[in-house]
């Protein structure tokens, strides 16, 4: 078990400086193209009945799997893709306001409680993103950058084609359920091995908890937990997202890391996420050699 604690503005700032030591490991968390490399080799479904479809890679390897490339719903694992658009847009700053209209205040899925009218600076919004899964500041956002969740849409496309995740389609920047959206376990893998290179993102999707402040003469301070229950419980994760939806089930991305070593974890469509995800993680670690052997 690991020990959370509350964490603010100041934390991501923390963390975003730790964050260049995922960067300098990339190279030995290249899944994406671990997983491509193993697509012709045989490979275990050791938990038949974890998922319709999952993966865990240790060390870049794929070790056990099902459905790698079934087509299935992301939920809200789709927001790392969300965040990976919105910060390589070029107009990109931490500190511009952000308003919220009243699409976005009125979003279904989990929110913030954002109000429409009300403004935060868009890291903030970003972190509420990233950890509380809030779907109010992942619409703020995008009409933020691009005008309109529609105008936003196609920019996820080219993102996701840009990565290689020739299995996937996007309809909407929060993961709710639309038609024709769809990704898979290996695409996923891919995202999120992008996701982790970069620092800001990195740095907040290991948060356990973190805070928000609305801007205006009432600014409102609105704290959460991380939607990701592995983070700050599980030894060793360091993100990266959760997600849920009626049509895709319990899913989850995530990432740990013990000594020199590290395992992903896809799951989509999950049945029992939590215990099911944290075994898989022990088991994974239980498969590498014992220090000194």
């Amino acid at each position: 078990m690991v020990k959370s604690s509350r964490v603010s503005r100041r934390h991501v700032a923390g963390a975003l400086a730790l964050a260049p030591c995922a960067i300098a490991l990339r190279g030995r968390w290249a899944i994406a193209a671990g997983p491509a490399a193993a697509s012709a080799a045989v490979v275990v479904d050791a938990y038949p009945a974890a998922a319709p479809a999952y993966a865990v890679v240790v060390d870049g390897r794929l070790t056990w799997a099902r459905g790698l490339d079934l087509p299935r719903p992301p939920a809200s694992l789709t927001k790392l893709l969300t965040a990976l658009v919105l910060l390589r847009d070029p107009a990109w700053d931490d500190a511009a306001p952000v308003t919220v209209s009243a699409r976005a205040a009125t979003v279904e899925g989990s929110q913030l409680g954002l109000r429409a009218g009300e403004s935060l600076r868009a890291g903030e919004a970003l972190t509420a993103l990233l950890v509380r899964s809030a779907n109010d500041a992942c619409v703020a956002l995008a009409e933020h950058v691009a005008g309109s969740v529609e105008a936003f849409v196609p920019r996820m496309n080219a993102a996701a084609a840009g990565l290689g995740m020739s299995g996937s389609r996007f309809g909407d920047p929060c993961g709710l359920d639309s038609a024709g959206q769809r990704s898979c376990a290996r695409d996923l893998l891919r995202l999120g091995g992008a996701a982790l290179a970069n620092p800001a993102i990195a740095a907040r999707v290991r948060l356990a908890e973190a805070a928000v402040t609305t801007l205006g003469p009432a600014p409102r301070r609105l704290a959460f937990v991380n939607g990701n229950a592995l983070v700050g419980r599980v030894d060793g994760v360091i993100g990266m997202k959760s997600g849920f939806t009626s049509r895709a089930g319990k899913c989850v991305i995530a990432v740990a890391v013990r000594g020199a070593h590290h395992v992903w974890l896809v799951m989509l469509g999950a049945e029992e996420r939590w215990w099911t995800a944290a075994g898989m993680i022990d088991a994974a670690f239980a498969t590498l050699p014992a220090p000194g052997a």
